[in-house]
């Protein structure tokens, strides 16, 4: 059976994933609060924004939930 700490390469990937993942979030979370400015594409908006935070809360579980 193989050890399941993660390789240096594994580890990089991770820590680039997160800080991506992070960023996204802040974008989106601005992005949220900018369409709620203007309300002919707020709902659009939202939903979209929403469904992004859904996509990226399924891959943070899906690597380790380093967030």
């Amino acid at each position: 059976m193989g050890s399941d700490k993660p390789t240096p390469e594994q580890a990089r990937q991770r820590v680039e994933a997160v800080r991506h993942i992070t960023e996204a979030h802040r974008i989106l979370s601005k992005l949220r609060e900018e369409a709620e400015k203007h309300p002919a594409p707020r709902e659009a908006v939202s939903e979209a924004v929403q469904k992004l935070e859904m996509a990226l809360a399924i891959l943070s579980v899906k690597t380790g939930g380093m967030l």
